[in-house]
């Protein structure tokens, strides 16, 4: 993913932020430096150069603590221990290692700065105290306490800065990966109901369009001969006309959203809105022991709906048997017809798209489907179990295509 430049915008100010926060250190480890060295305490070599060139280049270094926190951290603690092996003025322990202690805790280096920490204070407090002085008690009781006190602030100032600045890259991460997902899944859900909207107006308008399909055939071929059947015919399509632009503007505003779903499509409907205008004789046996979840029924009238378009469009049979029954905790549904297929071709292609879709509708309720050729014709059974949750709030079975 490439930085947007928002982004862009806050790493540049992080990084112009970050460059003067190191030139105020570096010019603050500098100037208190050369104001402890300017005092001239513990040395009678009197004022020089090189111990304000040796504070100038502690003072550099934090211009690239950054990047090289350890070695700044080495080049502060062995250019200490030269200084004061050389005899320039004291200026402590503590001060001239401060910084980088502090730089070494916040990006990462504690245990060295820990360890750089003792190192400096054990040489340093064994040096001394090797010598013979006469103020061991004040060496050990007073300043001991003071370096100690000090470096354990700039090093614990360090990690605590480092956790912060983790926290709030962890934070910005999970905010980044929250947004992500979130698109993720409005996505998954578009892409969904995009798909839930195809199946419907495939198997609703797929299914119209053959019967008016079929019925313009009819009113043609009996135009002449049998007047009453032409008119029939064309009275069907009238009707299946009507009702395919119904559908199409209730989709339309569906997607406007302008209106809620339409009410799901049930088993009661088969004889009323599906067999009334097809022109093939359909064998009926529905034995059910009461009413189904409003998401199964639907699934189960569109498996229905969309296998006998099947048969009409691609079966020269003129009868189908439907059987929806019950046992084992599931729905069983079987549309049959004896064949055979108007295609020569039938199944070299694969399973087409209304296939497709029955077999998706039965698997999004948790169930599964097969459509296939047997020896008396071509049989459609769907499993559908009874204890499957809906995947919706409102079910109107558009959850789960031509031969």
């Amino acid at each position: 993913m490439f930085p947007t430049r928002a982004a862009q915008v806050d790493a540049r100010y992080s990084a112009v932020q970050g460059w003067l926060l190191d030139t105020v250190l570096a010019i603050s480890l500098f100037a208190t430096l050369a104001a402890m060295i300017s005092a001239n305490l513990g040395s009678d070599r009197g004022p020089q150069v090189v111990p304000y060139l040796w504070a100038l280049m502690l003072g550099s270094l934090m211009l690239v603590r950054r990047r090289r926190p350890l070695v700044v951290l080495g080049i502060t603690v062995l250019s200490l221990f030269i200084y004061y092996a050389a005899g320039y003025p004291v200026v402590g322990l503590s001060v001239p290692a401060v910084a980088a202690l502090f730089s070494a805790a916040e990006f990462g280096r504690g245990w060295w700065a820990i360890g750089a920490a003792g190192l400096l204070l054990v040489v340093g407090y064994g040096v001394r105290l090797a010598e013979g002085q006469d103020v061991a008690l004040l060496l050990v009781g007073y300043e001991l306490a003071n370096d100690v006190l000090l470096m354990a602030a700039a090093i614990a100032l360090g990690t605590g800065l480092r956790l912060r600045n983790q926290l709030r890259e962890n934070s910005a991460r999970l905010l980044w990966a929250t947004e992500e997902r979130e698109r993720a899944l409005a996505q998954a859900a578009i892409t969904t109901e995009r798909a839930d909207i195809a199946r419907e107006l495939h198997d609703s308008l797929g299914h119209q369009g053959t019967v008016i399909s079929m019925h313009t055939n009819i009113a043609r071929e009996s135009m002449v001969t049998h007047p009453e059947t032409a008119r029939d015919a064309l009275e069907v399509v009238q009707k299946t006309n009507g009702a395919m632009m119904s559908e199409l503007r209730r989709t339309v505003r569906t997607l406007q959203r302008r209106e809620p779903s339409p009410a799901p499509a049930t088993l009661v409907d088969l004889q009323r809105s599906l067999l009334a205008h097809l022109p093939i004789d359909v064998d009926t046996e529905i034995t059910l022991p009461g009413e189904l979840p409003r998401h199964l029924e639907a699934t189960a009238y569109r498996i229905i709906q969309e296998s006998l378009t099947n048969v009409v469009k691609h079966s020269e049979a003129d009868a189908a048997r439907i059987a929806v029954t019950t046992g084992d905790g599931q729905v069983r549904i079987v549309i049959c017809d004896s064949g055979p297929s108007r295609r020569a071709d039938t199944g070299a292609g694969g399973p087409g798209y209304g296939i497709r879709g029955m077999r998706e509708r039965a698997v999004n309720v948790g169930g599964h489907l097969t459509a296939q050729q047997e020896d008396n014709g071509f049989v459609v059974r769907a499993h559908l179990p009874l204890d499957y949750p809906p995947t919706r709030p409102d079910p109107d079975g558009r959850v789960g295509g031509t031969r």
